[in-house]
C-alpha cells in the first residue's frame, strides 16, 4: 500500500472510531437510553447480508426505532454506493427510520461545503435520496441527545441538556485533538479526526485568536464556578485560559442551550438592579423601580402607578446597555464576588453563534429593543409566588 493509500485507509478508520467514542460517551457518561451495535448489515431472505452500515442507534424508549449510520471522511461518488445500500435496507428493515452519513467536523472547507450541497438536495423536492441527511459528527450527537430526551420532564429535560452543553464545551475546549489541528491543520487533517473542531475554531477566532498563527501551548477549562454572595448561580457557565506562544487570554462564558425564543434571563431584587444602575434610592426610576416590583406586571403598574410606568416609559430605555451589561453578562452586580462571574463571552448551542460582549450588546439592542417592554429589550415580570419580593426578566435568544 502506498503513502496516499495508507493515510486514507488511517483517516478512514479515525473518522470510523470517532462516531463509536461519541456513541459511547452518549451511552456510558450522560447515561442516554439507546443502545448500540458495530457493523450492521442484512440482506434479503435467504441471501448474502450485503447491505451494510457501520453503527446502528437503537432507542430503547422509542419502540426500538432505529437509525444508521455511515462514517465517511467526504462526499464523493461513493455516496451513490451507500444511497443503493440505504434504498435495500428501507426495503428489508421496517424498524429502521433514519439512515445518516456523518463526517468529522473538522474536515476542510471544500469537503464540508459538499456535506451542505448533498444535505441540500437530499432536503430538496427535486432530488430522490434514501438517506435521511448528511451530518457531522457534533450534529448527530445533538438529534440524539434531543431524541432520547423527548420525553423526560419539561424541566428535567432542560437541565439535562443545558448541563451537556457545558460539559461538551469543556471537553471540546480541553481536546488536544483540537489544539493539534488549529496549531497544523494542513498536516494533523490527514490523520486527526474531531467532532468539535468547527465550533472550536470559531470560539477561538472570535476572542481574536489566528489558526496557525498563534500556537495554542494550553488550555485550562472549568464549569467549577463560585457562587454569588446570595448564593445564587452567576452568568458565567465555564471559564477557559488560553496560552499561547505570545499571550494568555482569559474569557468567562456564557452557554445558551434553549429551542425556545423568549427565555428567562434574570431574577432578583430591584435593589441589586438600581445598584448595578448606580442610581440613588430617592431617584424617581428607583422608586417607580420599587413600585414595579411591588405589582409586579405593567398591568398593575399603569392601574396603581401610572406616573411610575411614565418614568420606567421615559427613562428605562436610556440605560439599554447598562441593563444588558447587568442582566445577561452580569456586570456591576453588587452580588459579584469574583471577576470570573462576569460574562465575556455568549455561546448559542442550538442555533449556534458566538458572540463577544461589547458585539452582543450592539446587536441584541438594535434586534430587540422594540420587542421588550418599557422600550428596553426585556420583558418584565416577577417570579411564581415571589410577587412583591422579585423581578422576573425574560430575554430573547437567537432562535
Amino acid at each position: 500500500m502506498n503513502k496516499d493509500n495508507q493515510i486514507k485507509n488511517e483517516s478512514g478508520k479515525q473518522a470510523k472510531i470517532l462516531v463509536s467514542e461519541m456513541l459511547n460517551n452518549l451511552k456510558n457518561e450522560l447515561g442516554i437510553n439507546i443502545e448500540i451495535e458495530e457493523g450492521y448489515s442484512i440482506g434479503y431472505p435467504n441471501q448474502e447480508k450485503q447491505f451494510k452500515m457501520d453503527f446502528l442507534v437503537q432507542f430503547t424508549d422509542f419502540d426500538n426505532e432505529q437509525w444508521l449510520i455511515k462514517s465517511t471522511n467526504s462526499i464523493r461518488e461513493r455516496i451513490y454506493g451507500t444511497e443503493f445500500f440505504a434504498q435495500n435496507i428501507r426495503l428489508i428493515d421496517e424498524k429502521v427510520k433514519n439512515i445518516y452519513v456523518v463526517v468529522p467536523d473538522s474536515i476542510s472547507s471544500a469537503e464540508m461545503k459538499k456535506k451542505r450541497n448533498y444535505s441540500v438536495k437530499i432536503n430538496g423536492t427535486t432530488y430522490t435520496s434514501f438517506l435521511t441527511d448528511v451530518l457531522t459528527v457534533n450534529e448527530l450527537r445533538q438529534k440524539i441527545v434531543e431524541k432520547a430526551s423527548q420525553n423526560i420532564a419539561q424541566g428535567l429535560r432542560a437541565n439535562v441538556l443545558g448541563n451537556d452543553a457545558e460539559t461538551s464545551i469543556v471537553n471540546l475546549l480541553n481536546d488536544l485533538k483540537n489544539k493539534a489541528l488549529w496549531n497544523d491543520y494542513q498536516n494533523a487533517q490527514q490523520t486527526i479526526k474531531s467532532s468539535t473542531y468547527k465550533i472550536y475554531k470559531e470560539i477561538l477566532e472570535k476572542i481574536d485568536l489566528k489558526e496557525g498563527f498563534d500556537k495554542i501551548l494550553e488550555v485550562t477549562t472549568t464549569n467549577d464556578i463560585p457562587l454569588l454572595s446570595n448564593r445564587g448561580k452567576p452568568k458565567t457557565d465555564v471559564s477557559v485560559t488560553i496560552k499561547t506562544n505570545t499571550k494568555e487570554l482569559i474569557r468567562n462564558i456564557s452557554i445558551k442551550n434553549t429551542r425556545e425564543k423568549t427565555v428567562t434571563i434574570h431574577e432578583g431584587s430591584v435593589s441589586d438592579l438600581i445598584s448595578a444602575l448606580k442610581l440613588s434610592e430617592s431617584d424617581p426610576l428607583s422608586q417607580a423601580l420599587i413600585h414595579f416590583e411591588k405589582v409586579g406586571s405593567k398591568k398593575k403598574l399603569i392601574a396603581e402607578h401610572p406616573n411610575s410606568d411614565k418614568i420606567l416609559e421615559e427613562n428605562l430605555k436610556l440605560y439599554n446597555r447598562e441593563l444588558i451589561e447587568f442582566f445577561i453578562f452580569g456586570l456591576h452586580s453588587p452580588l459579584v464576588n469574583d471577576k470570573i462571574q462576569m460574562v465575556d463571552l455568549i455561546i448559542f448551542t442550538n442555533k449556534f453563534a458566538v458572540w463577544n460582549r461589547d458585539d452582543y450588546i450592539k446587536h441584541y439592542i438594535e434586534e430587540y429593543s422594540g420587542k421588550g417592554q418599557f422600550g428596553t429589550p426585556f420583558k418584565w415580570t416577577y417570579p411564581s409566588k415571589k410577587r412583591g419580593q422579585k423581578i422576573q426578566i425574560k430575554g430573547f435568544s437567537n432562535n
